[in-house]
């Protein structure tokens, strides 16, 4: 998600006003998320949040995670066309808020994922790496679920197709973030192969829902465990600070893909539901969320120029993360309704806690370098 090692030649970089434009509405995006995932849970049934409860799925995964991987890519590539795609993800933001037509912010939506593909395209270019490629291959998933939502559908058909975006993405910056161990390129053609093979089932899934959200489960496991083995966060977990805390996130998040996956194969696809809840969150939340509290000090400090530095008590949002998760995934298997608003209440106070702890600490470590003569702390990457 960065220009670590995209190989690009510096050629225009975007003001910080810029920015910090379009991050805000990736924080509009998350935040109305949030308060639409507590309209789903019941709450605030007899108030306006109410309306958002539907938009759920579509603000935290298409204008969330696609809306802050897009401006991430954005901001390395380098060139002015590549802020097309963070300003169709605002425009889909606000057109869903807004109350438009699907049709409207899904098309916004799919551009942003065009222009997504787009850099990725001119970063291979620059660099052919299988990490760029396997990204590439979530592009796919990306604009096919905005498509299917926009086109009418529940959102729940086109959620397979989100997952795709997002399990792709998160998998190839293991790779290219180079802090996967690999025993020869074998490892690294595994993992594309995986990938590809997860963006075949979603094809089948388009056509045969059921047999196709079956093997795209099988896939979702084996995805988890043939990286796991290779990451070299089983043996982060060992250190201290930084490294350990996106250790301790990225292996929980590889749990939680293991047990997304299995619920598939063993349920198949469902529109809505406990079961359903049960599966959507253990991948978008236990596996997106956690690689996402793993990689935010890289992210930030690449988008916003500004460092996230580590604090023990980044800690506590994942404990809420990971412990109110369980809770929910309990309270949806006994179906019982106040086990799993009470992990849901927890899941938001997580996400929200761990927005508010980055924001004191990027703020107070940026207050400090200011200060004449502050010594500068030493950033572990």
């Amino acid at each position: 998600m960065t220009n670590r090692r995209s190989g690009a030649t510096p050629s225009w970089s975007a003001p910080s006003g810029l920015r910090f434009f379009f991050l805000l509405f990736a924080g509009i995006s998350v935040l109305t998320g949030l308060i639409a995932a507590i309209a789903r849970l019941g709450h605030w049934l007899n108030t306006p949040a109410a309306d958002l409860a539907v938009d759920h799925g579509p603000l935290m995964v298409f204008g969330f995670v696609g809306g802050a991987i897009g401006l991430e890519r954005a901001v390395a590539v380098r060139a002015r066309w590549a802020w097309l795609g963070p300003a169709a993800s605002a425009a889909g933001v606000v057109t869903t808020l807004a109350g438009l037509p699907k049709a409207v912010p899904g098309v916004f939506f799919a551009l942003s994922f065009l222009v997504l593909g787009l850099t990725y395209v001119v970063v291979h270019r620059r660099q052919p790496t299988l990490a760029v490629l396997t990204q590439a291959v979530g592009v796919l998933g990306g604009v096919a679920a905005a498509v299917v939502w926009a086109s009418g559908e529940v959102f729940a058909y086109a959620m397979p197709l989100g997952v795709l975006f997002a399990v792709a993405t998160v998998i190839g910056e293991r790779l290219e973030l180079a802090r996967v161990s690999f025993t020869g390129a074998a490892a690294e053609e595994r993992v594309t192969a995986l990938v590809l093979a997860l963006a075949a089932s979603s094809l089948v899934f388009l056509v045969h829902p059921q047999i196709g959200f079956a093997v795209m489960g099988v896939v979702l496991i084996l995805v988890a465990l043939t990286t796991v083995r290779v990451d070299v966060a089983r043996h982060l977990v060992n250190s201290t600070g930084l490294p350990r805390y996106s250790a301790v996130c990225m292996l929980l998040g590889y749990l939680w893909l293991v047990v997304g996956g299995a619920i598939w194969v063993a349920f198949g696809h469902l529109e809505t539901g406990f079961v359903y809840d049960a599966g959507v969150h253990a991948i978008f939340l236990g596996f997106v969320i956690s690689m996402i509290f793993a990689h935010a000090p890289i992210i930030l400090t690449s988008v916003i120029r500004r460092t996230l530095p580590y604090h023990p008590v980044m800690y506590v949002a994942v404990v809420l993360l990971h412990a109110g998760l369980a809770l929910r995934l309990i309270g949806d298997f006994r179906e019982a309704t106040a086990l799993w608003q009470a992990g849901g209440v927890i899941n938001v106070i997580a996400v929200l806690l761990f927005l508010g702890v980055a924001v004191f600490l990027t703020g107070r470590r940026a207050l400090t370098r200011r200060r004449p003569g502050a010594a500068r702390e030493r950033v572990v990457r």
